[in-house]
């Protein structure tokens, strides 16, 4: 089978690491179009010398990746739509467009539907972690109609591919979905440890943070905070208001903190409490079906009045 030809369109940080995995396992052909802010042609000759690095070879019009039988695309969010849909003008039929942007599963679709409209196939393909922490084997949770081929061509070449389906913007919906978490939990360790370092009691917060975090695994802490969720919700709400007032004393904006009270407030006026309360046992499942449906009931109503 004759080596793919490889276009990059963008060639930041995870596209130089797919990019130099690739030119140490194959020596398919690999050209790249950047229009960024720091990056665009006339390109610099440091930037030059670095592409090459990657074994990649700068070209300075988009259309002149118009032979390339697979185009990853490569850009900042920002641009993600108008990017795909570029690509999608230039393509040839048969082609296979690798769409590895953290963008939202509605233009994950549209990209979809203008690439297969030319006889192109999609990859919605997400990035489950890190290329700091894991290089080119970073996990990629794809989906799409040009999944499958994707994880056929590049499997053997050491990518970790999970397909997810045939539909563009399934495997966009988990990656953004798990973001809500990571991030967030981000911003919720930087936050409480800032106001330990600002109080003083650093050390010890970290130690009572690990202690018991390290002593279950993430699932059944999932699993307690969703069941727990429903019941005390009204009292974890006026007690993290009472934790923001703390913080403002330690001259500190407490964005997190006032966040999750407000969240602890919208599960409480679900109004489910009760129901729960009479049940002799119940799953996170069930929870979580119960707030979605009357959340979905909730907007039904909205969008109904007049």
């Amino acid at each position: 089978m004759p080596q793919p030809r490889i276009a990059f369109v963008g060639f930041g940080e995870a596209a130089r690491c797919f990019a130099s995995h690739l030119a140490a396992q194959t020596d398919a052909p690999m050209v790249a179009f950047c229009q960024g802010k720091t990056n665009a042609p006339p390109y610099s000759a440091a930037f030059r010398a670095m592409a090459a690095s990657c074994g990649v070879m700068l070209v300075d019009r988009l259309e002149d990746l118009s032979d390339a039988d697979v185009i990853f695309s490569a850009v900042v969010v920002a641009v993600a739509a108008e990017t795909g849909e570029a690509i999608s003008r230039i393509i040839r039929p048969g082609s296979l467009v690798v769409d590895i942007n953290a963008a939202t599963p509605r233009t994950k679709k549209q990209v979809a539907a203008a690439v297969e409209a030319r006889g192109g196939l999609f990859a919605d393909a997400n990035l489950m972690g890190s290329v700091d922490l894991y290089g080119a084997a970073v996990p990629l949770y794809t989906s799409g109609s040009g999944a499958a081929r994707f994880a056929e061509t590049f499997g053997p070449l050491g990518f970790r591919i999970e397909v997810a389906g045939a539909d563009a913007g399934t495997a966009a919906a988990v990656k953004m979905l798990r973001s809500v978490v990571t991030k967030g939990m981000e911003a919720l360790l930087v936050e409480a440890l800032t106001a330990a370092t600002l109080a003083g009691v650093r050390d010890e917060t970290m130690r009572g943070l690990c202690a018991s975090m390290d002593a279950t695994t993430f699932s059944k802490f999932l699993d307690m905070c969703v069941r727990s969720d429903v019941l005390h919700a009204e009292r974890r709400a006026v007690e993290m208001d009472g934790v923001a007032a703390g913080l403002r004393e330690l001259g500190f904006d407490p964005v997190m903190t006032t966040a999750t009270a407000a969240r602890l407030k919208v599960s409480a006026r679900l109004g489910l409490r009760e129901e729960f309360l009479e049940r002799s046992g119940y799953s996170a499942d069930e929870v979580l079906d119960r707030y979605a449906h009357v959340v979905s009931g909730a907007s039904a109503g909205l969008e109904d009045r007049p």
